[in-house]
């Protein structure tokens, strides 16, 4: 049986948006994503399809947004109403925009 796997991907130079499972094995390419993008004046993380988040990946984002805020900068997560990654997201009460 394959492994799952993540797919995140650039929109443009301000927009990420993140596919499959997020789970720990797709983490590097998350921070790694963040590291490339984060120095957007506003970067949007779009988990609208990504079909399992694990909290290592939460942490990632929740500490990207604090550092993006720190520096004078925006990081907007995303995702679908209903989606798995939405209702992570409002579960944990971490601010997001519903796509």
């Amino acid at each position: 049986m394959p492994l799952p796997q993540c797919r995140i991907e650039s929109d443009g130079p301000d927009r990420l948006r993140v596919e499959g499972d997020l789970d720990e094995l797709g983490v590097p390419a998350l921070r790694s994503a963040l590291e490339i993008h984060g120095v957007a004046h506003e970067l949007t993380v779009d988990l609208s399809d990504a079909s399992y988040v694990c909290s290592q990946a939460v942490s990632v984002l929740v500490g990207a947004m604090r550092g993006a805020e720190a520096g004078g900068r925006r990081l907007v997560v995303a995702a679908r109403s209903g989606s798995i990654a939405q209702r992570v997201l409002q579960v944990l009460v971490i601010p997001h925009e519903s796509t």
